[in-house]
């Protein structure tokens, strides 16, 4: 026993046609935690009912939803009971501290779950994934207010993505620049003179020694979408659009460099700017086709909260826990 219910070996994939013990000791754990019916719990053999409520385990997990039990899904289902009572009320003191008075209108974005809610008079009207930042880069926990959105940004390149993610990349492929549409300029923020990446040395640059800012045009390549969400904030984070759509299929979606890229912007800026002439989807795909870094002001300011929880219960009554991803749960 681990903690309170029955732990499953570790071993190969578990799936859909295999047998053995492990299975048994898999019905077991997964009906302990109500996620395989009692009157199910006997049986060696992985059925397609076995693989149903190993899906719901998964999706309760944050876990991709494919019925295998793979390393992912294994680690899950051997956490100790108390630890997951111990994330209980780790979460619990955190939701406790959240402001429980959003307004009439709230953006959440829960940085674990890699998921965004548009809260409308206490209901989520509005629901997207997102992607947060790498556990080196993390996405911080703090609360702000929406006030306006770019449409076709530029993107001015921080320095430290510039010489920890772009300089490799320029001393073995001196044409990336040009391919991504990024210019250079000498110093200040993308609006010193302007240098030919040609006649620039990168091999002698480095994180001490780099007197350039990177400037990435609009267009189909731009990290920042069509999209951008402004909210004053000390981190210098935004929610943005991405043209890495696939990245929204992943489970596991701590990949950028602490800003938020949204799934649905252009659903998310409509509802923001309702009740203006750019409150739908027909008319902001239209102004897109036209509009050059266009700052649009919101009609009225939307507070935004990024909080971090990795366990909750939901609507339905049933607890959710997902993965650890920034290391803050400390149990």
């Amino acid at each position: 026993m681990t903690g309170g219910w029955p732990g499953v070996p570790t071993g190969v994939k578990l799936k859909l046609g295999d047998q053995g013990e492990r299975i048994v000791l898999l019905r077991q754990r997964l009906a302990r935690s109500a996620d395989l019916d009692a009157a199910n719990i006997d049986g060696d053999i992985f059925d397609s009912v076995l693989q149903a409520a190993v899906q719901r385990f998964q999706l309760r997990h944050g876990l991709q939803d494919d019925g295998v039990v793979g390393a992912g899904t294994l680690g899950a289902l051997n956490v100790p009971v108390a630890a997951r009572l111990r994330q209980l009320e780790v979460n619990h003191e955190r939701w406790q501290a959240l402001p429980h008075d959003p307004g009439t209108r709230a953006i959440l974005v829960n940085i674990p779950d890699f998921s965004l809610s548009v809260m409308e008079d206490g209901h989520a009207v509005l629901y997207m994934r997102v992607v947060a930042g790498r556990p080196d880069r993390p996405t911080p926990v703090f609360s702000g207010t929406v006030t306006a959105l770019v449409l076709n940004s530029y993107w001015l390149i921080p320095p430290m993505i510039a010489v920890q993610d772009i300089l490799p990349r320029l001393r073995k492929d001196p044409g990336y620049l040009g391919r991504l549409g990024i210019r250079v300029f000498q110093g200040g923020e993308g609006g010193g003179q302007e240098i030919e990446p040609d006649s620039i040395d990168w091999q002698h640059l480095s994180a001490g020694h780099f007197p350039y800012r990177l400037r990435q045009e609009p267009g189909p390549q731009n990290a920042m979408g069509q999209v951008k969400f402004i909210f004053a904030n000390p981190f210098g984070v935004f929610l943005h659009d991405t043209p890495s759509r696939e990245l929204f299929r992943k489970a596991g979606r701590s990949l950028s460099s602490g800003c938020i890229r949204v799934e649905k912007p252009l659903e998310l800026a409509a509802f923001l700017l309702r009740g203006t002439k750019l409150g739908s989807l027909e008319a902001l795909t239209e102004a897109l086709t036209v509009a050059h870094a266009k700052t649009v002001t919101l009609p009225a300011p939307v507070p935004i909260h990024l909080i971090y929880l990795t366990a909750w219960g939901d609507e339905t009554g049933q607890v959710q826990f997902r993965p650890d991803i920034y290391n803050q749960d400390h149990l």
